[in-house]
């Protein structure tokens, strides 16, 4: 996922600030075009990954196509000149503040920008292969991530709309943060790994290990991180990832995260 820009706490203190918004409209026109991309990414992805299954080359071409068309919504949207957008009966809300072209250029913008890396070796013209099942889950992982970023960019720009009733960011927002105990955390996370590895709750102590213990591959470390960011609320960093090697990790780490967000 896009790394935090570095002033970022700051750009949505002065959103909150000075009242900075984006219109339903332009609201609007974001989700028909992203939301509805990335959900024909996303069901893409899921169908082979049902099967575990790599995608093949003329599939992971759509792929290419469906980001062209969000980046080809963010440069329209991002226009500084009113005259030159593409949308006329919505060109009332542009141009957008410069905090929120800044925003959605680099969070959407890298996103984007790393699931064409992905998909570039796939469909090299020298030498093309399918897309690998564990590429295909970081592709959803960076679909997820413009969701989040979405969401959470209408929710300041838009206090008083309904950001549950879109369709398209369905399943999103992540639950808000709050401070647990480290029993509930265990319990939370063992539920879901018995779910996930259909192992017995017996199986899962603070000493189980993902890789070792419950024969977690490349994917299955992935998806651990995307559960746990869904059931505890939060983002982990990319260079936090490497460090939940267990249970006990996973634990320690989801209580220091919630408790440092809850302060």
């Amino acid at each position: 996922m896009a790394n935090p820009l570095p002033n970022e706490n700051e750009l949505y203190a002065r959103i909150k600030k000075e009242k900075i918004t984006i219109t339903p409209e332009i609201w609007d026109l974001l989700y028909n075009y992203i939301g509805d991309d990335l959900s024909a990414i996303n069901l893409l992805c899921q169908y082979y990954l049902a099967g575990n299954l790599p995608v093949p080359v003329s599939d992971a071409k759509k792929i290419l196509l469906y980001t062209r068309h969000i980046k080809d919504i963010i440069n329209k949207i991002t226009l500084t000149a009113k005259g030159d957008f593409a949308f006329p009966e919505f060109a009332e809300g542009i141009p957008l503040d410069p905090v929120l072209r800044e925003m959605l250029t680099h969070y959407i913008g890298n996103d984007i920008y790393m699931i064409n890396l992905i998909v570039g070796d796939a469909v090299d013209p020298i030498a093309p292969g399918p897309l690998s099942p564990e590429n295909s889950t970081k592709i959803i992982y960076h679909c997820r991530s413009i969701k989040i970023f979405m969401y959470k960019l209408r929710k300041e720009t838009m206090p008083d709309a309904d950001t549950q009733g879109d369709s398209r960011m369905q399943k999103e927002p992540m639950p808000q943060p709050r401070e647990l105990a480290k029993e509930e955390i265990f319990a939370r996370i063992r539920k879901f790994l018995m779910q996930e590895f259909n192992v017995e709750g017996r199986q899962i102590n603070l000493e189980t290990r993902f890789k070792e213990d419950l024969g977690a591959d490349s994917i299955g470390a992935m998806q651990i991180i995307i559960l746990l960011e869904e059931e505890f609320g939060f983002e982990m960093p990319d260079e936090d990832e490497d460090k939940i090697l267990s249970v006990g990790n996973a634990v320690e780490y989801v209580f220091k995260k919630l408790k440092s967000s809850s302060q």
